[in-house]
């Protein structure tokens, strides 16, 4: 069984979802339902601590091996500009609970 929701979203974040949609072939509500079973039921600390230092991020839809590749390279330069290591996450992690 389904429950109807209504959702109020910003311009961009609509015209992504539709963006989406079409190029996967999908509903939007499937997009959606997708996208809110793909989030942890209860915070990760770890998991936390390695997207507040940008080390994370959702995968990106992609439609040719090209497109991929450009995706990875951004990501490579993104992070090639931190200087938070791993280990540090996990340390600045375990500080923050001790």
């Amino acid at each position: 069984m389904m429950v109807r929701k209504q959702v109020y979203l910003a311009p961009e974040q609509e015209a992504k979802l539709k963006r989406l949609a079409r190029a996967t072939g999908r509903s939007e509500a499937e997009i959606i339902r997708e996208a809110l079973d793909a989030l942890p039921e209860s915070p990760d600390p770890v998991l936390d601590a390695l997207w507040r230092q940008g080390m994370l991020e959702p995968p990106a839809v992609v439609g040719s091996p090209a497109q991929a590749d450009a995706a990875y390279r951004r990501y490579l330069q993104r992070i090639g500009r931190r200087q938070l290591g791993l280990s540090q996450a996990v340390l600045a992690e375990r500080k923050d609970r001790g």
